[in-house]
């Protein structure tokens, strides 16, 4: 069971005709081995209860644990308005919800909708003062039916919409009828709908295909869900991320100091200085400054009651008296109090990874500790039977030499690899593997293919994992796979080779960490090549290094028994299939050092 969301019931809308699909439950109608309905609930099993409205299926493959009812709208095909009567009536029963609870809606025939595409919804709305969020598809078309709601305002839009409306009419209004004054939207890239026999055969088609890199770090952070938060010191977790803001506990400056070294004044000019004080940073005791008077005062001093702040460089002094310069504006140099922020204010928001920008900030606010998701825990599993530390290796024997290197790589993309081990080519040793530690995330390399040796497939198939990637349209890293087992340690195969081993961590791995830590995509830089990249049918990655002019120099072919490439090169190409020879490519940046 994914980690629930409290306060948050879903409603399933599926008792539609499908009058487009004529012949064909369309819920029930299967898109890589499940049913659309399946996949619309187990997306919203993170709510604390989940109402399908409509008919109820003879099976349905969602996780156990989940607090499930179904129920029918009145008059059956009434349509939505009535289906969402009926189900929030459901959500309803036995308990007592708040008017500021949130309710998700959602068509049961998206057949890749996901949680943390609905989790998004939730969030926009609780971060937003409206009273309902939809989403937008590909096309930028709004899904009524695919919304997050504040409880109070789903009500009252059904009672309006229904407002003399006979309850014996078959068809009753569109869910546009209900729609509250304050709304908004967001784009989400998994919420087209099927509709028709054409459209379903496009969505099979889409999950049978090979993923490029885009569509391959879409499944992951579309399938890899946030792990639970825990409360920690923020320095302690570098590579984490935010679960809740960082609010601020005190204001910033939390009183008034100088910005400049330069005197602190009371009334108008001239001012007669008082040679005998001196403020200075650090200062407890209270300093008064008689009006018509100025002293001495430092960068980050305390000002004095009644006193602003003059810099040196706008006043000129004759004996005893000090005068504002006539070019000099007329300004305070004092940071007030509350000036950068006031108790209670958002220093870093959810989802914000923990860099030490943020750490320093939560400081200055005053906090120390935080809920957050620690960078996920990997255990580095490096296969083969031939593979040696002997600095000679025997006959039949290499020196492996991605396991000393590989843990820098994957720190850089956000993760905490806590160990490295070795792992012969045999079942018992895989099925081992993928057990052993109690890390989030095993990374193997090797033993990713179809060959003889290559036993990672067949483990991962006995743990029952459930597969996200299964292989990528691309080269190197065709067959790198990223599964999820039943306990929630996801499991990555990279190729053996070190380049390809490295490559592909660099350019996946990012969003895996993002996935498991609630934060963002990672940002993805481009650069202009310095000459023309012929392009490719599938997606290629290629060492480059930037050229005196800011422009990238990008390899024309690499190989991908070691790492030798990289050693002039400071990032990573990703050339996609259908560019331009011109246009700007992909920059993936490597370790400084």
């Amino acid at each position: 069971m994914p980690e629930r969301s409290s306060g948050v019931d879903a409603i399933v809308l599926a008792g539609g005709r499908g009058s487009r699909m004529p012949g064909t439950d369309k819920v029930l109608a299967t898109v890589d081995g499940r049913t659309l309905l399946a996949r619309v609930v187990t997306a919203a099993a993170f709510c604390d209860r989940v109402v399908i409205v409509g008919p109820r299926p003879d099976h349905l493959d969602v996780p156990t644990g989940l607090d499930l009812v179904h129920t029918r709208e009145s008059p059956h095909f009434g349509g939505p308005v009535r289906a969402l009567r009926a189900g929030l009536a459901a959500t309803e029963e036995n308990s007592d919800p708040s008017d500021d609870d949130v309710v998700l809606t959602v068509s049961a025939d998206l057949p890749f909708v996901h949680e943390n595409a609905l989790r998004t919804l939730v969030d926009a709305l609780r971060s937003r003062p409206v009273e309902a969020v939809f989403a937008t598809d590909r096309t930028g078309r709004v899904q009524y039916l695919v919304g997050a709601w504040r409880r109070g305002a789903l009500r009252r839009g059904i009672e309006g919409a229904l407002t003399g409306v006979d309850d014996d009419r078959e068809r009753g209004p569109s869910v546009r009828a209900a729609l509250p004054q304050a709304t908004a939207t967001i784009a989400l890239d998994d919420v087209d709908d099927v509709d028709t026999p054409e459209e379903l055969a496009a969505a099979r088609a889409v999950a049978e295909r090979v993923p490029d890199v885009r569509r391959a770090r879409h499944l992951v952070r579309a399938h890899l869900g946030p792990r639970p938060p825990v409360a920690g010191r923020l320095a302690d977790h570098p590579g984490g991320t935010l679960a809740d803001p960082v609010v601020a506990a005190r204001p910033f400056p939390t009183f008034d100091t100088s910005a400049m070294d330069g005197w602190a004044v009371v009334g108008a000019p001239p001012w007669v200085v008082d040679d005998a004080v001196v403020v200075t940073a650090g200062v407890r005791a209270p300093v008064t400054v008689g009006d018509g008077r100025a002293v001495r005062i430092a960068t980050g001093a305390p000002v004095p009651l009644q006193a602003s702040v003059i810099r040196d460089e706008y006043v000129t002094r004759t004996g005893r008296h000090l005068h504002r310069r006539s070019d000099a504006p007329v300004r305070d140099d004092a940071r007030r109090i509350g000036e950068d922020w006031t108790a209670g204010a958002v220093i870093a928001p959810a989802g914000s990874p923990i860099s030490p920008a943020v750490v320093s900030a939560a400081l200055s606010a005053g906090v120390e500790s935080a809920l957050l998701r620690t960078a996920p825990r990997v255990h580095v599993v490096v296969s083969g039977d031939e593979l040696t530390d002997a600095a000679e290796p025997p006959p039949g024997s290499i020196r492996d030499t991605v396991g000393p290197v590989l843990p820098q790589y994957l720190r850089w993309c956000g993760l905490d690899p806590v160990d490295v081990r070795r792992c012969g080519d045999t079942d018992a040793d895989f099925d081992d593997a993928l057990r052993d530690g109690d890390g989030d995330v095993v990374v193997i390399v090797g033993a990713t293919g179809a060959g003889a040796a290559d036993p990672l497939a067949g483990a991962v198939a006995r743990a029952a994992a459930r597969p996200v990637v299964r292989g990528m349209a691309c080269r190197p890293g065709g067959s790198t796979s990223i599964s999820v087992m039943p306990t929630g340690r996801v499991v990555v195969g990279l190729p053996g080779n070190p380049y390809a081993a490295v490559a592909t961590a660099c350019v996946l791995l990012p969003d895996v960490a993002r996935a498991l830590t609630g934060g963002p995509a990672p940002h993805r830089p481009t650069g202009v090549p310095a000459a023309p990249i012929p392009s490719s049918d599938v997606t290629r990655v290629l060492p480059a290094a930037m050229t005196a002019d800011g422009r990238w120099r990008v390899a024309e072919s690499v190989r991908t028994a070691h790492l030798a490439a990289l050693v002039d090169h400071e990032a990573l190409a990703v050339l996609n299939p259908g560019r331009e020879p011109t246009d700007p490519v992909e920059i993936v940046l490597l370790p400084p050092r």
